[in-house]
């Protein structure tokens, strides 16, 4: 007889995505690093739009790979969680993309609350109506956080949209 499977405390959710957090911009600070090599070395001209392609790309890669074989990343694994479909199966890479692309925004969103108030004058001078963009980053955090808490089975926006979950593995004996 199997037990259920429980679903992932909020705090265990976070500090998974803490450890993954630091495991990504490792990831990203390599592949602009490689960008910057590959610029250097073939004499190109810096292109923004696709060192921020090569950056969601990685995570992808990172994420969609972790999901799909095997439902955990190294933070997940560190803290014995798993992602898997609401069926109980596996999570394949149309949903692994969906997810994190959703799961990507979220995260720039909640972060946008940190970092806006921490521009200088000068770029914060560009970043027009900076206080509304921070509330509404703020509010937006908030709704996600009390949505993830309400629910029954402790889904986030992103898990709901894409039928997954993410659950709370048994102790190895």
């Amino acid at each position: 007889m199997t037990v259920p499977a429980l679903p992932a405390s909020p705090w265990r959710r976070l500090a998974a995505a803490c450890y993954d957090g630091l495991l990504l911009l490792a990831l990203w600070m390599v592949t602009l690093l490689a960008s910057l090599f590959v610029h250097q070395l073939f004499e190109l001209q810096r292109n923004d739009h696709i060192n921020s392609l090569c950056l969601f790309l990685t995570g992808l890669i990172f994420f969609g790979w972790s999901w799909t074989h095997g439902g955990q990343t190294l933070g997940m694994r560190s803290w014995r969680l798993q992602l898997l479909r609401a069926n109980g199966l596996p999570v394949r890479w149309p949903v692994a993309l969906v997810r994190y692309t959703l799961m990507l925004a979220s995260w720039l969103i909640a972060l946008a609350v940190l970092v806006l108030p921490l521009l200088p004058a000068t770029v914060a001078a560009s970043v027009p109506y900076r206080v509304e963009v921070a509330e509404g980053c703020a509010a937006y955090t908030v709704v996600a956080v009390l949505l993830l808490l309400l629910d029954g089975q402790r889904r986030a926006y992103y898990d709901r949209l894409t039928s997954t979950e993410i659950v709370l593995l048994p102790r190895d004996s």
